[in-house]
């Protein structure tokens, strides 16, 4: 049960159901895909790349030593899906996303990076997910978060992270990701 919760709830997958959603329900399926291929794709495939080069260990980067160069790679895929939206005047919302998925992981990497705290890349991206669907289309995504405890439960089951991790991967996900989308959509560019 924990591994097909892991998965299930895995970021880039969760990552890919956002941006179709969010596409979907603003009218822009096409630029949803387009986030998707950035947000959750793309990055996957560095992983399953890093993991045929023998630099990562498994699909969910557990070594905290393994995480700092790959975070630095999907924020740079993440960088390029962003200026290609601005550069073709993509939608708010879907800037607005791209931005709190950027700046959320910025947050992540410090915590990991800067200050040496594993944080759980899981819980940001599911409780970061959960609350922008939320500021964006309908409080109602907020339920979503009544299975962040089961996906927490999983990361520590399976000895992905410590309380503290998922504590503090859900905490920047929470807090980052909503702010950046509302700052982003109440004060466009």
């Amino acid at each position: 049960m924990a591994r097909a919760l892991t998965e299930i709830a895995a970021p880039w997958t969760v990552n890919i159901a956002s941006c179709l959603i969010l596409g979907f329900a603003i009218g822009h399926s096409g630029w949803g895909a387009f986030v998707a291929l950035f947000a959750g794709v793309l990055p996957m495939a560095l992983i399953v790349w890093g993991m045929v080069r023998d630099r990562i260990g498994d699909h969910h980067v557990t070594e905290h030593s393994e995480r700092h160069g790959l975070i630095g790679a999907i924020l740079g895929l993440v960088l390029v899906a962003l200026v290609v939206q601005l550069v073709a005047q993509g939608p708010t919302e879907m800037i607005a996303l791209t931005c709190a998925g950027l700046v959320t992981l910025v947050g992540i990497g410090v915590w990991t990076s800067g200050v040496g705290v594993k944080a759980s890349v899981h819980m940001g991206v599911w409780c970061g997910v959960v609350a922008v669907l939320a500021v964006a289309l309908s409080a109602w995504w907020w339920t979503g978060l009544v299975l962040a405890p089961a996906i927490a439960w999983s990361r520590m089951r399976l000895k992905h992270h410590t309380g503290k991790e998922i504590a503090v991967g859900a905490g920047t996900g929470l807090v980052i990701a909503p702010l950046t989308y509302l700052a982003i959509v109440n004060f466009p560019y």
